[in-house]
């Protein structure tokens, strides 16, 4: 590889200066790692959130109160907190009709769920491999959690899917 001479202007006056082998090679190297992490940081980022969208709950959150029965209950604050967030102003998030998106590719199931006012979205590799989905287009929604119905919008919904192609 040749120097390539460049002209540069400073204060009136070009200069010439050349850029070594060593230099070029060094400046392709720095892009080919800024483009590389790029697209791997694509992958390293939290799941689209509204500004409406509160954490994740822990898992001991997660599971349904249960009465005797088996039935699963809804929860509901206790009458003093409820009292309390409403002299405050403040409202519980508002139910939505989460869409049911089993077979459909990843990104539409994402874009129907934001649609529908969900925007704690998460997704899994449903193979059990642990996967990075790169291009959501290019993997099939198996399942999701919760299932379709009426949800609080602050509800985180899962999507579990697999590259299109494969079974679930």
């Amino acid at each position: 590889m040749r120097d390539v001479p460049q002209q540069v202007s400073q204060g009136g006056v070009k200069k010439r200066i050349t850029l070594g082998r060593g230099a070029g090679i060094a400046l392709a190297v720095f892009v080919g790692l800024g483009v590389l992490g790029a697209v791997v940081g694509e992958e390293e980022k939290t799941p689209v959130a509204g500004p409406e969208a509160v954490a994740s709950p822990s898992p001991e959150e997660e599971v349904p109160a249960v009465d005797v029965s088996g039935e699963a209950q809804e929860e509901k604050l206790p009458e003093e907190q409820q009292k309390a967030l409403d002299e405050a102003g403040i409202q519980q998030p508002e139910d939505g009709e989460l869409p049911g998106m089993v077979g459909e590719n990843l990104q539409f199931a994402q874009d129907s769920a934001q649609a529908a006012g969900f925007y704690v979205l998460d997704d899994q590799d449903a193979s059990g491999l642990g996967r990075f989905r790169v291009m959501d287009r290019n993997w099939t929604v198996c399942s999701q959690e919760p299932g379709p119905g009426t949800d609080p919008v602050d509800t985180k919904v899962t999507f579990y899917a697999v590259k299109t192609g494969e079974s679930c």
